[in-house]
């Protein structure tokens, strides 16, 4: 048992009480062991390009940088290029904003969105600006608890209420062949997607079709640091 001192004010304890619930708030984020997460793009089984998700913490605030750089082509020709950048912003274990820009093919986009009152202000170039609802997430996948939410689309500013279903446990492979048990989750929206997280509810990778039919795969590079 342990036995405070006498002197032991209210506002100490009160003091104490709040540090502890910073504590938890902060742990809520699910940034993995060496806050980095990174996984090789394939397409048709040819890698053709990475997927980088950096974390770093300053006080209370955590920043989430998102870098994705795909290429594809024939023989020397490029076919089709895309580069993604976001970054993330949480206070408290509380989203709070994220900027991102894409380049797809040529097409630049930019989304823009932050935690205002009781909604999530979003502003971007291709679904206009709309509050969302407070509990809307960005879909950086990163995060096991977009899943639970209402989420908008970092590349097209959507908002999308997509139906999820857990398909259960199995193993997929990552990029220097390993197998690992995963959860395994479908979303259903404007694309059919399967992501999977492991047994520490950090993601894993996940599988959809390109709008040209291929099978698109995130393999993890492990470790994940």
């Amino acid at each position: 048992m342990i036995t405070l001192p006498r002197m032991t004010s209210r506002r100490s304890l009160l003091v104490a009480a709040s540090t502890l619930v910073a504590g938890s708030a902060l742990a809520s984020i699910p940034a993995p062991q060496g806050r980095k997460l990174a996984f090789r793009v394939f397409r048709e089984e040819k890698d053709i390009g990475t997927h980088e998700v950096s974390f770093s913490r300053q006080g209370d605030s955590w920043t989430v940088e998102i870098a994705i750089d795909l290429a594809v082509s024939f023989g020397p020709v490029p076919l089709y290029r895309y580069r993604h950048r976001a970054r993330e912003v949480w206070a408290s274990g509380q989203f709070a904003s994220v900027e991102a820009d894409t380049n797809d093919n040529g097409t630049t986009l930019r989304v823009r969105a932050e935690r205002s009152g009781t909604a999530v202000m979003v502003s971007s170039t291709q679904s206009g600006d709309y509050a969302a609802p407070s509990t809307a997430l960005p879909s950086t996948h990163w995060n096991r608890r977009m899943l639970d939410v209402p989420f908008i689309n970092t590349q097209t500013g959507e908002l999308l209420r997509s139906a999820v279903s857990p398909l259960g446990t199995g193993q997929v492979e990552t990029a220097s062949g390993m197998r690992i048990p995963v959860r395994r989750f479908e979303i259903r929206g404007p694309i059919l997607l399967e992501t999977w997280y492991d047994e520490g509810a950090t993601w894993a990778g996940l599988r959809f079709k390109g709008r040209d039919g291929s099978q698109i795969t995130y393999r993890r590079q492990e470790p994940a640091v």
